[in-house]
């Protein structure tokens, strides 16, 4: 039985169940259960899995957690590159970036984005009658077209609120005697710590060439209200669209996608106030490889050492709380019209965030560590899927297909990524799950295009249950075994006793990339032959 017939039947039993018991009292709900379910994606950007509570993390988030209480929590996601605007493209498309093109953030080294002909999922699920919404940071948008017209009120933060907050006068300079963030030409009222006060005659000498030195030398307290902030915004819209679709008894596609914790990093009060930098426990790999000494994540921490870390941190910390406390407005917003159970949820980020981890923080370097590489990843639709943990490998490649197939929605494009809920249902035993996660970063095209050409060099990631293998271009490789060494401290790729294990992972990394119609550059492989 697929999921719209199982959707007619349930609805049918209720509606039955309503007429001769008097059970069922709300007729809102039981029209919304003959219908096609509702799909709602909560994305936030930069997230390091390991900061939700439901993940172990030092941040109470009861709100995302109930997600994954109520739902499946996977132990094994991974973005398709820890990069924004090539994840979010894999996110709509299915296709990692080898495959789709969007291979660098627009805007700076890719021109070519997400386009009108582009086979997305919104854009088939508008086709279908769904009303369909993104909220919040898109990301993709090519130059000459900003917005996709199955998108009718979408609100980015490129556009719509950078204009709002100028016409409100909050981001525009006062001279008040206080400190202000250049935040690329936006000015945010800040107030900077005394700790990073005091270094801030030494950072602006060390970062005197960094066009935006000022996103870490005054990080600090935001100087208003919460609801000032974008994602408080992206917010009430969603909730608003939520009431407006099922008033009108239709079904809603909506990707609210939050801007924390990605920087800028401040955050208003009480979030501010929330952690004690003193009290945090600092990061616990200190043993940093050397190839990323040069990257802005390591110069970051360098600069600014231990105070500015636990400051960092802080404000990480105070922001994820502050999105859980949004995501609890929009799950009560579904409980309260009725459609909460009527609506599949996936709770996801775009990449993570080193956050302390290997002497470094943020996305901007070139590794692929789990703090980066790895993703939150949470599904949740009870009459279908039972609560649970999963080990299974997934991907973001895999929203689009698990969305459309569940809506039993047909698309024609090819697609990288699984539809993963039989192996939750039962439908399909979890030994024919992928066996292996995959993660890359692409030279971007010299001209900005979305073509991958075939003097295109590539790093890639492939992790198996137990081991993790890196390949760099440049000939570096990393090997780790995640089952003795978590927090990947250790490169043991000249370790003899593994070339087995290292060889399998370069013959899954090939396959992979024949299956997927890598263009580029051979790989560079220790143990294996490429002919």
């Amino acid at each position: 039985m697929n999921y719209k017939a199982n959707n007619l039947f349930v609805g049918l039993l209720l509606l039955l169940l309503s007429t001769n018991c008097g059970s069922i009292s709300n007729k809102k709900t039981v029209t919304q259960k003959s219908k096609q379910p509702n799909v709602l994606v909560i994305m936030c950007d930069q997230l390091n899995y390991k900061a939700l509570s439901c993940y172990g993390g030092p941040v109470p988030t009861p709100n995302i957690d109930r997600i994954a209480k109520e739902g499946v929590k996977f132990n094994r996601a991974y973005s398709a590159t820890p990069f924004c605007s090539p994840s979010r493209a894999s996110i709509v498309t299915g296709l990692y970036p080898h495959q789709h093109g969007v291979v660098h953030n627009l805007g700076s080294k890719q021109e070519d984005g997400i386009n009108i002909n582009d086979e997305t999922t919104g854009k088939l699920l508008n086709q279908e009658g769904y009303a369909t919404h993104q909220y919040g940071k898109w990301h993709v948008e090519s130059d000459s077209l900003n917005y996709l017209p199955y998108y009718k009120d979408q609100y980015d933060y490129a556009y719509q609120y950078k204009q709002e907050m100028a016409d409100r006068q909050i981001t525009v300079r006062k001279e008040d005697g206080q400190d202000w963030m250049n935040f690329y030409n936006q000015f945010w009222p800040v107030e900077v710590s005394e700790s990073m006060v005091d270094k801030r005659d030494h950072l602006e000498n060390v970062w005197k060439d960094v066009k935006h030195r000022d996103f870490v030398i005054k990080m600090g307290r935001l100087r208003l209200k919460p609801e000032d902030w974008i994602d408080d915004i992206l917010a009430n819209r969603t909730v608003a669209s939520i009431k407006n679709a099922t008033a009108q008894d239709k079904p809603f596609m909506i990707t609210t996608s939050f801007i924390w914790p990605h920087d800028p990093n401040f955050v208003p009060d009480p979030y501010y106030g929330l952690f004690n930098p003193d009290s945090l426990q600092m990061p616990l790999t200190k043993l940093p490889e050397t190839k990323f000494d040069k990257s802005w994540s390591r110069r970051m921490v360098k600069g600014y050492g231990d105070e500015g870390l636990r400051e960092f941190l802080r404000i990480y910390y105070g922001a994820v709380k502050y999105l859980d406390d949004r995501v609890g407005r929009i799950l009560g917003e579904l409980e309260a019209q009725g459609v909460l159970d009527e609506t599949l949820i996936i709770f996801t980020a775009d990449h993570g965030d080193m956050m302390g981890e290997h002497g470094m923080v943020w996305k901007v370097n070139e590794s692929f560590y789990d703090d980066i590489a790895a993703i939150p990843f949470m599904i949740r639709y009870p009459k279908l899927i039972k609560p649970g943990v999963s080990d299974i490998p997934v991907s973001l490649v895999d929203i689009k297909p698990t969305i459309l197939s569940f809506t039993d929605t047909e698309y024609k494009e090819d697609v990288a990524g699984i539809d993963i809920i039989p192996f939750l249902t039962g439908e399909k035993d979890k030994s024919l799950a992928p066996k292996y996660s995959f993660c890359e970063r692409i030279k971007p095209h010299p001209k900005g295009g979305r073509e991958v050409l075939e003097t295109a060099k590539g790093a890639f990631m492939v992790r198996g249950e137990q081991y993790k293998l890196v390949m760099y271009p440049d000939g570096d490789s990393f090997f780790y075994d995640l089952k003795n060494d978590p927090g990947e401290s250790k490169n043991i790729i000249n370790d003899s006793k593994f070339n087995k294990q290292i060889l399998e992972l370069e013959n899954a990394l090939q396959n992979w990339l024949d299956e997927t119609g890598w263009k580029g550059a051979k790989v560079n492989y220790m143990y294996r032959t490429v002919s």
